[in-house]
Formats: C-alpha cells, structure tokens, sequence
C-alpha cells in the first residue's frame, strides 16, 4: 500500500527520532551481490559495504575501503582516515565499489561521492522514493519482515525491512521504511543487498574535503570524458612539471615506457568500462567501479 504525503511525513519523522536513539549504538554490514556486465550475467561478483549511522544520518561504502584506509592511517596519519593516499594494492585492495553515500536526514539530502579517474566529484541530490507498502511478510535471518517494492532508476526493487530495527534506512541510496531493510533486489536479480551484520558503533572518519561539488551533468561529462581519453590528466602533469619521459616499474617487475604505460593503462580502463556496464541506476550512469 502507499500513504498519503502527510501520512508518510509522521511515518518518517516517527522513524526519524527512533534512529536517532538507534543509532547510537549499532553500525550495519550488507553483502552487495551484483552482475557487473550485462552481456555476461554470469559473472557474479560480491563485496561487503558498511551503513555507518551516526546522529545525522548515514554514510555507505566498501569495507574494503576501511581496511584500506585503516593502514594508510596506521603508516601516515594516526588520527585520521585519507582516502587519498596509496598503499600496495596486492595487501590492501581497493574494492570493487568506490562510490561513498552519505544521507542527511535533517536536510532530506542523498550526497554521492564519486571519483572519476584521481578526480573527486560530490552530487548532492534530493530523492523522493515512492514506496508501495504490501501485507506480504517473511522471517528473513530470524527477524519478522514486510515487503516493500519500489520503481527506481530504470528497475524495479523488492524490499524486506524489519521494525523490529526501528531506524528507517537501508543500503545504497534506498531508505525511507518503517524499519531497517534485511534485503533488497531488483527483479532480475542483477543488483541483491543482504544484510549480514550487526555490530557495536565504530566512528569511521573520512576525508570528504578534496571532492568538488559539481552538478549531475557536469560529473556525467566528466565520466565521458575520462572513458574517452583516461590518461589525459597524466600528460597534462607532464607538462606542468616539464617531464619528458620516465619508466613505470609493475608489482609483478615489468617495466613500461611512459609511450607505453600510457597505451596498456588506457586499454585496461576502456575494457573496464565496457565490463562493468550495469549500472544500478539505468536511467544515468553512475561510476561506482573502475
């Protein structure tokens, strides 16, 4: 069923206040099972992403973010998380999704932080989900849930929520139930959230600072832009620094001409591209994966 608009309003803000008092004490894991190419929907890939809750919101991203920029911190700075240095891809890998969401529930916001390339853009947008709430329900990993579907993006999502979890958020960009959401799939079962875990508050911090706020088509013409030509912000530093050639040393010992570097790393990220084709949102691109 759906609620009127000043109906879903009590709901939200009733739900609102419940998870400010939730939140100060559990953070969520989901495992995002999803199929990156359309034209290879047998290949499935999985990675784990933490819904962080604090008092004002939400943040969302890869755990394997956290690993990595947990020993970043350990080697640089102690006190804090970057997120933009370097460390061995080989020990600390850099996830599959590098996209982070972060949802303001005093101001109604839904902020992505995006890189593209070593850019780092920032779309904040203001989303209405239009929820049809059913009667059907289901114990899903021991808690009593209802189901919820929604048309989002190009897709068409089952939700699974539980108010036995009084904090009206979910994974992703997905929030705005009357409970925490235990599962949610599109309908051809490309894109599958599972929550996985629960645990004690942990205060995750990120440096936002170096995104740029930029508007949904800036940030798409820079994603054309960079699948295009990816190695144009490289020549444009060689040229401010005046280099004219170097070599590029790989983890596994091999060695590249920069002629030659330039040619292997724009063939790799292109065919990236073309392999990670599957956006959750059809309806505009959005670069979650390199």
């Amino acid at each position: 069923m759906s609620f009127p608009n000043d109906q879903k309003r009590n709901i939200h803000t009733w739900f609102l206040v419940s998870a400010f008092c939730f939140s100060q004490k559990y953070n969520f894991t989901y495992a995002y099972t999803f199929k990156p190419d359309s034209l290879n929907l047998e290949k499935t890939e999985t990675e784990l992403m933490g819904l962080f809750i604090d008092k004002n919101g939400s943040t969302y991203f890869s755990l394997a973010k956290v690993r990595r920029d947990s020993a970043i911190a350990q080697k640089i700075e102690p006190d804090a998380i970057s997120s933009d240095r370097a460390v061995s891809t080989n020990i600390f890998p850099q996830g599959k999704i590098r996209g982070i969401i972060r949802k303001n529930w005093r101001s109604n916001e839904v902020i992505s932080y995006l890189p593209v390339g070593t850019d780092r853009f920032k779309i904040t947008q203001h989303i209405t989900l239009n929820w049809q709430i059913g009667t059907e329900t289901a114990l899903i990993q021991g808690r009593k849930c209802q189901l919820a579907t929604l048309e989002y993006k190009g897709r068409k999502y089952n939700a699974w929520f539980t108010n036995e979890i009084p904090v009206s958020e979910g994974p992703y960009k997905f929030w705005g139930l009357p409970g925490l959401i235990v599962k949610i799939e599109d309908n051809k079962k490309q894109h599958i959230w599972e929550l996985k875990g629960i645990e004690k508050f942990r205060n995750i911090k990120l440096n936002l600072s170096t995104y740029i706020p930029v508007t949904e088509s800036r940030y798409k013409k820079a994603v054309e832009d960079y699948m295009k030509d990816p190695m144009s912000r490289m020549r444009e530093l060689k040229q401010r620094y005046n280099i004219t050639s170097f070599t590029s040393t790989m983890p596994d010992g091999s060695s590249y001409s920069d002629m030659e570097y330039e040619k292997m790393r724009t063939k790799k990220i292109q065919e990236s591209f073309r392999e990670n084709n599957n956006s959750i949102e059809l309806t505009e691109h959005e670069y979650f994966k390199e």
